[in-house]
């Protein structure tokens, strides 16, 4: 890299950096994209904490002891979305992702939790929205295919 190049490099890796956080920090905390229709939908974390919340109390690998999760249950965040697909991409702020069978929110009641034990979730824990599955509630869950799928500071759902 010559000495005129690290300026522009510098810009570039600071804007890559913040363009993420910038965007929670503008309100939208969650886009869904349903790709197969085309529909997308941004949400707030007031929009979210305005829909029915549906509470699990469940245990997994990240929390000490079982704890009550309460957030919008995925399934209905994504009905908004309209019909279409059957698998679904849950994508991190730091660009993790994993696909799920769209079935998972059908047959379980995965919440796209808010709080935990009644306390937010920040942005420094775990927030504003962490998937959750009722794993307690199901032998089957107690698997590392689904601690994967226990995503934290969700930004983007993409159906597929």
């Amino acid at each position: 890299m010559t000495r005129k190049s690290y300026p522009i490099f510098l810009l570039w890796l600071v804007l890559a950096l913040a363009l993420p956080r910038l965007a929670l920090a503008g309100g939208v905390v969650l886009t869904i994209t349903n790709m197969v229709n085309g529909s997308e939908m941004a949400f707030t974390e007031d929009a979210l904490l305005a829909m029915p919340q549906t509470v699990v109390e469940t245990e997994n690998e990240f929390v000490d002891a079982k704890t009550l999760f309460s957030g919008p249950l995925a399934r209905n965040v994504l009905k908004m979305l309209g019909e279409g697909g059957d698998t679904v991409v849950l994508t991190a702020v730091n660009d993790y992702a994993v696909e799920v069978p769209l079935e998972d929110f059908i047959k379980y009641d995965v919440v796209f939790a808010m709080s935990g034990n009644g306390e937010r979730f920040s942005r420094r824990d775990k927030g504003p929205v962490w998937v959750i599955y009722p794993m307690s509630d199901f032998e089957e869950l107690q698997d590392p295919v689904y601690n994967a799928r226990l995503i934290w500071q969700l930004v983007k759902v993409e159906v597929k």
